[in-house]
């Protein structure tokens, strides 16, 4: 039986869930006692659905970037499609946090992505492609338990 977009993934809600009933304020805890500069990647609709996490980043003062309006495979999306959900999604993440995101990361691109991301002028920059070797990335793996 082939896997169809509109079947859940219920081990996949439950992470969902508990990460935000859970495992944010636990990160958040341990990143504050630490005062450890953070950047978010957030879908938009989660900031939504959480707003008590939002302020708690907000004023933590966290850097809120955004992963798109929904954690959907983008690869077959008509760019018009995925053009219009990009702006979507920048609109309510303002609403939202009170300011535009200055990151990027679909995480799940399309080929058009990096060309539609590129093309604005309200980001300062895309965590979608790895070509850039100008950056350094520092990988903290934190176990809170």
């Amino acid at each position: 039986m082939l896997f169809r977009s509109k079947d859940r993934h219920l081990s996949m809600e439950s992470m969902y869930e508990y990460g935000s009933r859970v495992g944010f304020w636990r990160l958040h805890r341990l990143f504050e006692r630490l005062q450890v500069p953070i950047t978010v990647f957030g879908v938009t609709m989660a900031l939504q659905r959480n707003p008590e996490a939002v302020a708690a980043m907000k004023e933590a003062n966290w850097e809120i970037a955004s992963h798109g309006m929904r954690w959907i495979h983008y690869q077959n999306m008509p760019e018009a499609q995925e053009r219009k959900m990009i702006d979507a999604s920048m609109q309510l993440h303002q609403a939202i946090t009170g300011s535009k995101p200055v990151g990027w990361y679909t995480g799940r691109t399309s080929p058009n992505t990096l060309k539609l991301i590129s093309e604005r002028d309200d980001l300062l920059y895309c965590a979608d492609s790895y070509v850039m070797t100008c950056h350094t990335t520092i990988l903290i793996i934190l176990n809170p338990y």
